[in-house]
Order: structure tokens, then sequence, then C-alpha cells
């Protein structure tokens, strides 16, 4: 839909892995968390968690077509207006009513100064300030052509954009996506856990510390309860998963 907007690398250099076919399979484990955010590269450690609560509708418009036609980028998804709008996301809420051209905008400040914008908004949910999980529902689509809160759009669907910590847009589809792919379902992946260590998801060639709760509970729901050793277990398991191989040891 044609819209015009308003301006875990390895250690050893390798890409993590993504996965958007498990999103589609897994997009309501953990309250909407899935575990593409979880095997971000290193740099994003501090970035936050953030699923694709919009796989099951059609794109319409993708990144590049906004940007070759003078937008600062976004994606449009299909969906009639009235539908329900998940956060991508765990944050903060604010509204900007009749936002130029993208009409009703709802922002979700997100950690570390990321942001995710909803355009199109036939219906804003949630007061200014309000902080929500990732899946709370943040308003509704809109986006019929002279609609309120419709902006400049021809026809229902939703516009979706994040925004880094120095003010740029990026393609939500990238970020949580990273390449190359790794189907879960095939490549067997554990976590593993020690007193000294924490608790961490292992892999063929893969290795990832997980840093909170959200992150914890998103891992169980898809490699079940971790193994529990103690601190030199922890190591040995981690060498192996470095080696490539998938077995932890008992």
């Amino acid at each position: 839909m044609a819209t015009t907007e308003p301006q875990a690398r390895r250690d050893d250099g390798s890409p993590a892995v993504g996965r958007r076919d498990l999103l589609r399979g897994t997009a309501a484990m953990a309250g909407g968390v899935a575990l593409d955010a979880l095997l971000q590269p290193a740099a994003a450690l501090a970035a936050p968690v953030i699923y694709n609560p919009f796989s099951g509708y059609p794109i319409t418009d993708g990144w590049q077509e906004h940007l070759a036609r003078g937008s600062a980028g976004g994606i449009d998804f299909a969906m009639p207006v009235g539908t329900d709008l998940p956060a991508c996301g765990a944050g903060t809420i604010s509204n900007i009513p009749n936002n130029g051209t993208g009409g009703h905008t709802v922002t979700i400040h997100h950690s570390d100064g990321y942001r995710s914008q909803y355009m199109h908004l036939s219906q804003f949910l949630l007061a200014n300030g309000t902080s929500v999980p990732s899946g709370a529902v943040v308003g509704r689509s809109g986006g019929a052509a002279g609609a309120p809160g419709s902006g400049s759009s021809t026809g229902p669907h939703l516009h979706w954009h994040m925004i880094d910590p120095a003010g740029r847009r990026i393609n939500p589809l990238t970020y949580v996506n990273p390449n190359p792919p790794l189907d879960l379902w095939k490549d067997d992946m554990k976590l593993i856990q020690s007193p000294g260590r924490g608790i961490a998801l292992v892999g063929p060639g893969y290795f990832r510390q997980l840093r909170n709760d959200e992150e914890v509970h998103a891992a169980v729901a898809l490699a079940g309860n971790p193994l529990v050793g103690n601190d030199r277990q922890f190591d040995l398991w981690r060498s192996i998963a470095y080696d490539g191989q998938v077995k932890a040891p008992s």
C-alpha cells in the first residue's frame, strides 16, 4: 500500500543466527518475545528485545520502495481497519495525533534509546507514559483513505519503522531477522547453567550468554529447561559448542 511518510556475532567474528520461520511458529511464546532478538550480533547486546508481531500479514510496500519515493523508510502491512497492534517490544508509549502524512502515530520507547513507530492508526488505546510489555496491544490499525488519523494513506494498512538512538530510521525486519538463518528445529540448541556463570544458549558452533529474565523465558520456551552443572562443566560445554558440537556432556 503506497504512502508517503514524513521525515551474536560469535567471538570468531562470524554472524549470529536469526530465524524468520521460527518466529512465525513461536510468536506467542514468552508473551510475544521471539529468539530473533536473543541472537543479535554482539554489538546489539544493549538493544531491546524485538519481535515481528505482523508476520502473518502481507507486505504491500517494502523498505526500498519507501526510500525510492522519498520516504525516510518503513514497512507496510496490509490489514483491515481496526486490527489490534501488539507492541513489538517492551517500552513506554507516546501518542502523536495527526502526525503529518503519517496520521495517528504511536511511538514505543524501548531501552537504550531505540523507538518503534506505528503509523496511520484509527485508534489510540493507551495514555502517554504507559509502560507496556512485549505483545501488549497499543492501538488499532487504520489507513482508509480520508479517514481520521490516516494521514496520506490510500488504503487500510499499518506502517512500521524503528529509530535507533542516533535518530536514524532502521528497517525493523532487518533488525529482528539477522542472517544467515538457522533452523532450530533441525539444529539442536540447549541451555546450560552454573552457579557462577549464569545461563547460556549453546548450539552447533554457537554460544550466547543470556542477560535478563525475558531472554531466559524465551529461550526456555524454545530449548527447554537448562542443563545444570558446576562452573567447570559450564566452561567445558561452552568449549564444545564453539567446536561445532551440539550434545553437552552429562
